[in-house]
Formats: C-alpha cells, sequence, structure tokens
C-alpha cells in the first residue's frame, strides 16, 4: 500500500508541474473565452499582467488548483513514506490517501474547468473537495500518531 501513496504522490506531483508548464496555453484559452476573440488574434493580451480583472480572477483560481495538487502530492509522498517504516496505520493511511487524492481532482480539478473552460456550474465542488481534503489531513495526523517504527532502536544497536 505504501508504494502506491508513493506512487500516487509523484504522479500528482508531477502533473502539477505540467499543469503549471501549461499556463500559457490556458491563458490563451481563458482571453478567448472572455473576450470571444481568438487566442492567436489577442496577443499582446498574453504578457503579465492579466488584460482584466475577469481573465486575472480565472487566472488565479488556475493557480490555486496547480499549488494545492502540487502540496497534496507532496503530502502523498510523505504519507507513503510514513506508511512504508511503520508497523501500524497502514489501513488508515490508504484511507488518507484516497481522501486527499478524491480531494484534490474535487478541488483542483474543478478549478481546472472552472478557469479554463469557465464552468462556473461547478463551482460547488470546490468546497466538497476542500472538505474531503481536511478529512484527508486529520486521517494523516492519526496515521503519524499511531506511527510504530518497523524496527526499534534496540534492534539496530
Amino acid at each position: 500500500m505504501a508504494k502506491f501513496v508513493l506512487v500516487l504522490g509523484v504522479l500528482f506531483s508531477g502533473t502539477a508541474v505540467i499543469a503549471g508548464a501549461m499556463e500559457h496555453t490556458v491563458r490563451g484559452m481563458i482571453v478567448s473565452d472572455v473576450s470571444g476573440a481568438d487566442a492567436d488574434a489577442v496577443g499582446d493580451e498574453l504578457s503579465d499582467p492579466a488584460p482584466n480583472p475577469a481573465v486575472a480572477k480565472r487566472l488565479s483560481q488556475y493557480e490555486t488548483g496547480v499549488k494545492y495538487q502540487m502540496y497534496h502530492g507532496l503530502a502523498m509522498i510523505g504519507l507513503g513514506m510514513i506508511m512504508a517504516c511503520s508497523a501500524r496505520g497502514q489501513a488508515l493511511g490508504m484511507a488518507a490517501a484516497v481522501s486527499l487524492v478524491l480531494g484534490v481532482v474535487l478541488f483542483s480539478g474543478t478549478l481546472y474547468l472552472i478557469a479554463a473552460m469557465g464552468m462556473s456550474q461547478l463551482t460547488m465542488l470546490v468546497p466538497v473537495g476542500g472538505s474531503i481534503m481536511i478529512l484527508g489531513w486529520i486521517l494523516f495526523l492519526i496515521t503519524v500518531l499511531l506511527f510504530e517504527p518497523l524496527v526499534d532502536r534496540e534492534d539496530l544497536e
């Protein structure tokens, strides 16, 4: 289970880097959607700062999604490492990982759709995802509190 959580953490972190690298493309999609013009036709509007408040808001939403995805990917890597070297808390650690994954998909994924595609009707999924992420952090904390090393310090001496 620990290896699976580690893999998920690395995948989430890696795809967050990819999402961040795609910001310029997403910016073009947002500018096109807000202004109604083709992204190639608006050329200079794709430079910083954002051309208008609506574009700035949607770019901020996209960046928030990327940040939270990265933070939680790194958290899952830490969770996987704790699970790999603990004799207890495996099932609870897996529940924490599932909560973090589901929360990130709902939170960041919804922010990506709202920002890039203008799907504001999905806005109510963002706090649901955030609440599930909070549950994941609570389960993560309990997993840490249950931590019991696989090897005792006396066995190493």
